[in-house]
């Protein structure tokens, strides 16, 4: 089985998850220079009017958890995948071949991980 390696910077992750999972827009901020005082060059605006720093970590912050599963399950169903858990909240998402055969789709990550990573391959991004 040969494992794939994840290219993507985090920061792109986080624009990616933005993005595509949740359908936010980019928003300018204007940047300041006071001591202390640290700007940022967007915040992203989701579709309910939220606004949230550019710098969150969607991947590994626990409020997103559901958000996430809300979009990419019902995508990784229509593919006809599965789940399977291992130990340390560890998974890997597979297909079921012909030959009764797991074909891996995602090898072994954290579950958010695995989630996007499966979200990537299928909008072939």
């Amino acid at each position: 089985m040969k494992k794939e390696r994840l290219t993507i910077p985090q920061r792109q992750r986080c624009a990616y998850i933005a993005e595509k999972v949740f359908r936010a827009k980019k928003k300018l901020v204007a940047r300041t220079y006071l001591v202390g005082k640290e700007e940022f060059e967007y915040d992203w605006v989701f579709p309910d009017g939220r606004i949230i720093d550019s710098k969150t970590n969607f991947e590994f912050l626990p409020e997103w958890v559901g958000p996430i599963c809300e979009v990419v399950l019902p995508m990784i169903g229509d593919m006809g995948w599965s789940i399977f858990p291992l130990r340390d909240g560890l998974i890997f998402i597979f297909e079921l071949t012909d030959s009764d055969e797991p074909k891996i789709i995602i090898p072994n990550r954290p579950f958010v991980t695995a989630l996007i990573d499966a979200c990537i391959k299928i909008s072939g991004e």
